[in-house]
């Protein structure tokens, strides 16, 4: 049983760190929580085998940096909304020059 809680448990910190250097790291939250839940059940069980294992430590310091990491880009991150005024002109200047190329074709036929 151990194993394999430790097995899923660095499959999910390792996932959410990878994650957390991604664009999209916001959903990278839940391999977290789940590694989270995953390092507290093998503390449990080392607790009770009164063991003190050096994988626990790691799978935490794991999850810490990949925590530590999603908060830093949540927190400062800034998704800027750009002046859509400019984009709008641009649009609009294009698809009066497309008009005008398609208007220059249909009087040269």
């Amino acid at each position: 049983m151990e194993k394999i809680v430790s097995i899923f448990a660095f499959t999910c910190a390792i996932l959410a760190l990878i994650l957390s250097l991604l664009p999209i790291f916001i959903i990278a939250y839940i391999p977290a929580a789940i590694g989270i839940i995953c390092a507290f059940i093998l503390w449990k069980i080392n607790h009770k085998n009164n063991s003190n294992s050096i994988s626990l430590k790691v799978l935490v310091l794991l999850l810490f940096v990949s925590l530590s990491i999603i908060s830093y880009q949540v927190f400062f991150t800034k998704s800027e909304v750009t002046d859509t005024k400019k984009l709008e002109q641009k649009e609009q200047q294009s698809e009066e020059e497309a008009i005008e190329e398609l208007e220059g074709l249909e009087l040269e036929e």
